[in-house]
């Protein structure tokens, strides 16, 4: 039982947290390369635009003597259709198009499954996810792709009963979507750079109502073909313990997790589009949760493409 309950808050602590990155003032190398682009979030309005993401993870536990595997496969499509863009400031209707999860534990020892396209045939404990497909919320962005606020995603998890909206909060509210969104956009030095040019942004932040994560990530302009910048991004992770955390499995636990992102990503110069982000995310530590030390690994693959409508 304490098994299945402990990796039950494992599951929920990584489908929530993906990696982030959020503004903070850039640190800028200059190349004497005199190719200058200006790179920003800059979605028109009345543009639609199809982001989708795949996550695929390989999560080893040590538990109790027991090495325990867990494989986690996720992919979401959203519709992003652009209301506004005033004082910097760009307002986006966000649509849940496409949910799917697949999820094994130790071979086979619990399963767990979600489609929206057949939801009828997932697991019962995932079936409250087909309450947020088809359903949209606003999201405000800055022009270095910083999500400044969410609005609607509690009206939509609010309209659930309560033990169903937590499960949706954990994994789908204010905090974590913010932070999943900040993943496929929050990427612009907002700034004129040359090929060669290095800019930092970091995060630090609560996922899930969990646990705090800190990520500090370095984006290079490596090159620039035709209309698209080709960046590199090399990351650092780490994650340490929530306050005032209202989880009872969390009470007293201990967080000493790190790791790191590294990948590339191509981006549309004129419209700040991200059409391809290849990440590869290394995590390692422990956690110590009820008196019980849980060293694991997680490795994550995460592709994400963004494409006009």
């Amino acid at each position: 039982m304490m098994h299945t309950k402990i990796w039950g808050l494992l599951f929920i602590l990584f489908i929530s947290y993906n990696g982030t990155h959020a503004d903070q003032p850039i640190s800028k190398t200059t190349n004497r390369v005199n190719q200058e682009i200006h790179l920003k979030f800059n979605l028109k309005p009345g543009n639609k635009y199809l982001f989708s993401s795949i996550v695929k993870q390989h999560i080893t536990q040590e538990m109790m003597g027991q090495q325990v595997v867990t494989t986690q496969n996720m992919s979401s499509d959203y519709i992003y259709d652009v209301q506004s863009a005033q004082g910097g400031t760009t307002i986006i209707n966000v649509t849940f198009s496409a949910i799917k999860m697949d999820t094994d534990v130790a071979g086979g020892m619990q399963q767990l499954h979600y489609d929206s396209s057949n939801p009828e045939a997932g697991t019962e404990e995932l079936k409250v996810i087909s309450n947020l497909v088809g359903k949209s919320f606003l999201m405000h962005i800055n022009e270095e792709g910083r999500v400044e606020r969410v609005e609607g995603l509690d009206k939509i998890i609010g309209s659930v009963d309560a033990q169903r909206a937590e499960i949706l909060k954990q994994s789908f509210g204010d905090s974590s979507m913010i932070q999943n969104m900040n993943q496929m956009i929050n990427i612009y030095p907002n700034q004129t750079v040359n090929k060669g040019d290095v800019w930092t942004k970091s995060f630090s932040g609560p996922v899930a109502g969990m646990f705090q994560s800190t990520v500090t990530s370095d984006f290079a302009l490596s090159d620039i073909t035709g209309n698209s910048a080709m960046l590199a991004v090399n990351g650092q992770m780490g994650f340490s313990k929530l306050k005032n955390s209202g989880n009872p499995l969390l009470q007293g636990a201990e967080f000493n997790l790190s790791g790191t992102q590294k990948g590339t990503l191509e981006v549309d110069i004129e419209s700040g589009l991200p059409i391809q982000t290849i990440l590869k995310q290394d995590i390692s530590g422990s956690i110590e949760i009820q008196g019980m030390q849980i060293p694991m690994t997680i490795v994550s693959d995460i592709i994400i493409t963004g494409k006009k409508m």
